[in-house]
């Protein structure tokens, strides 16, 4: 399998094309932003739940490692990520629409801060994965490519927090089959290139149910399992003891 972006042949020709005439070629960003959306059951499907549990298996083949993620949302801002891996311990990554933390077994409790909080907002916001204006303000075409042998259209985006990132939207069904970000964690920022998958059907939505990160030359593999709409409740999205403790002894007290 491959998992770096090469161009194809046709791209290799839109580069060797004066700049004018590549940007006549390339589609506009907000074409192909607005035919995912489409493909992908539109932005009032996915504005409708008022809240989302999305339960599946994370393993990284490589290192003989298995484990299980739950995440949890309530719409439109408040998200809960939970992931437990052998001999590693359970990760939590929290965000409740103004306030970010993460917990895991080696740093701790921590509160986010700086572009580790603006990450956790962007993606917390149900506009986020339709890249809204509102949270994607910028977005340019930039090339034709190609993962795993599928064409796609390569698509600079500009978040609303400056931070950048790259999609690729498959040329022949529009879906989303890559992305290309970094990563905000305690050891810096980290590229991470994501291929997305298996699109299935939920309440009128279609949802990836297959991802597979290459990160620091690891390989994981995410599988979704399940997806419950409406089934959340507000305190499941609660930060654990440890957290609250570090809420109520920041300025300003428990939010």
């Amino acid at each position: 399998m491959r998992h770096r972006s090469i161009h194809t042949a046709l791209g290799f020709a839109l580069v060797l094309l004066s700049p004018s005439l590549r940007a006549q070629e390339l589609p506009a960003a907000d074409d192909l932003i607005e035919r995912y959306v489409e493909a992908i059951g539109g932005s009032d499907a996915h504005l409708a739940p008022s809240s989302i549990r999305t339960t599946g298996t994370v393993s990284m083949a490589g290192l003989g490692i298995e484990g299980e993620f739950e995440v949890i949302q309530i719409l439109p801002d408040q998200m809960v990520f939970r992931a437990t891996l052998p001999g590693i311990g359970e990760q939590v990554l929290g965000y409740d629409g103004r306030v970010g933390w993460s917990m895991n077994s080696l740093l701790g409790p921590m509160l986010l801060e700086g572009a580790a909080l603006e990450q956790a907002r962007e993606r917390a916001h149900v506009l986020g994965p339709l890249r809204d204006p509102e949270i994607v303000p910028g977005r340019e075409t930039v090339e034709l490519s190609e993962f795993d042998g599928e064409a796609c259209w390569r698509v600079r985006l500009e978040w609303a927090s400056g931070r950048e990132s790259h999609d690729c939207f498959s040329a022949d069904s529009g879906l989303l089959i890559a992305s290309e970000d970094i990563e905000v964690t305690p050891m810096g920022p980290l590229p991470v290139t994501t291929l997305v998958s298996d699109y299935r059907e939920h309440g009128g939505m279609l949802i990836p149910m297959r991802m597979i990160q290459l990160v620091m030359g690891q390989e994981q593999e995410v599988t979704v399992t399940s997806v419950e709409l409406n089934g959340v409740t507000a305190a499941e999205l609660e930060p654990p003891p440890p957290v609250q403790t570090l809420l109520e002894g920041a300025p300003g007290g428990t939010p």
